[in-house]
């Protein structure tokens, strides 16, 4: 039977994405504006402090095992067999890592409220990783309708324990309920997998030593570049609720979150379809090129209006939808939002370059930009607080852009 054209179901993946993202971004815009009124400052900045740890802990989306096997050409019970044990061995670690680091965490002053968040963070995170891995085999068949359709549905049923949750002052915990039912609510990828993709489960599922070596190389160094991305995103949460504290945190958060706007955008819609479709045509360099100089255009088609828009209105924009109680999050959220215009850029950079071959520079874009931001955020934060991580946020960007376009 003749394959449908590459570029047919790109783009009908890519249509799919959309509209599913469209959905999750606004269902999740309107809860997250009912859970910030609902819930306080402090609860939103002992969270992101919980997720720092739980995220830097989780060893699968350090082995970058997801794009090895995207990129790896070839579809059979070997490659699928290798991936999946090599996955649901790196989700269950995680786990493992933040119990081990539960006594060495204690020690260092942070509180047992926070230490159980991160715990149960970490537990979700395995549950995510486990539906992840029939996510991967369904977007390698280009088939980002069905994960799409699935995740539009699963997530605002997410929502509904944690807004009953946070109604009756369930605090951080509303917010630790929510993750967990939509990671667990994910494994149901697995039953669309059986279901859509029978060619799959045709040939025996089986370890091979040699593919499992390839993977981790290939992977070792994407890996270094997913580490490195979840550092940029989340280490500035760890400098301002370490010596600033967790209230000053909340604030910073929320601003953050909306500063992401633009990214999501990027994220979401094309992120995922750029990978795969770029990694098909890597050795078709004319079409590789008009690819990337259309997406490169479609990203300052949605960015740049809608930051200039964040910009000019942030404090209206925030007592509007978080009340007034919520203005000092106004000033971070100007901040952010005039260096995070050049963020989707990065990204896209990022996996361009994992696409084509070269995990190891996108490693090293995104390391420098840690760099930066490791060493000019904490004497930033320790003298300004959340002002300080927020210059040291746009240096980082700075120096990655400058990088990126040498690389590219």
């Amino acid at each position: 039977m003749e394959e449908t054209p590459l570029a047919y179901r790109a783009v009908r993946g890519g249509i799919w994405v959309a509209l599913s993202t469209y959905w999750t971004l606004a269902f999740g815009f309107a809860a997250n504006i009912l859970l910030t009124r609902l819930l306080s400052p402090e609860a939103f900045g002992i969270f992101a402090l919980a997720m720092f740890f739980a995220q830097l802990l989780r060893l699968q989306t350090k082995l970058g095992l997801g794009y090895a096997f995207g990129q790896y050409k070839e579809t059979t019970g070997a490659s699928i067999g290798t991936y999946v044990v090599l996955e649901g061995i790196a989700a269950l670690a995680g786990v493992i890592l933040m119990g081990l680091a539960w006594p060495i965490l204690r020690l260092l002053g942070y509180r047992e409220p926070l230490l159980l968040a991160a715990l149960a963070l970490s537990a979700a995170a395995c549950l995510e990783g486990v539906s992840s891995i029939a996510g991967t085999l369904l977007e390698k068949k280009l088939r980002f309708e069905w994960t799409s359709l699935y995740q539009s549905v699963v997530f605002p049923l997410s929502y509904i324990p944690a807004l009953w949750l946070a109604m009756r002052g369930g605090g951080v915990w509303s917010l630790v309920v929510q993750t967990t039912v939509y990671s667990f609510l994910g494994l149901g990828l697995w039953w669309i997998l059986w279901r859509m993709e029978p060619t799959l489960w045709e040939e025996p599922w089986r370890f091979r030593l040699d593919l499992a070596r390839h993977f981790l190389r290939f992977g070792a160094a994407t890996g270094l570049w997913l580490m490195a991305g979840m550092l940029f995103s989340q280490l500035d949460n760890f400098l301002i609720g370490t010596f600033a504290g967790v209230t000053a945190l909340g604030y910073y958060d929320r601003a953050y979150r909306m500063a992401q706007w633009p990214g999501l955008l990027f994220n979401a819609v094309l992120a995922r379809p750029a990978f795969y479709t770029y990694a098909r045509l890597q050795d078709d360099r004319p079409r590789l090129e008009k690819t990337v100089r259309m997406l490169t255009w479609a990203i300052g088609m949605v960015a740049v209006p809608l930051a200039i828009a964040v910009l000019i209105a942030a404090p209206e924009i925030i007592a509007l939808l978080y009340g007034e109680r919520w203005l000092p999050s106004a000033l971070f959220l100007q901040i952010l939002i005039a260096f995070f215009v050049v963020r989707p850029h990065l990204e896209n950079a990022g996996v361009l370059l994992n696409a084509m071959g070269k995990p190891a520079r996108a490693a090293t874009l995104l390391w420098a930009q840690v760099g930066v931001l490791g060493v000019a955020g904490l004497p930033l934060t320790l003298r300004w607080g959340a002002l300080g991580t927020c210059a040291a946020v746009g240096l980082a960007l700075l120096a990655g852009i400058l990088l990126a376009y040498r690389y590219i």
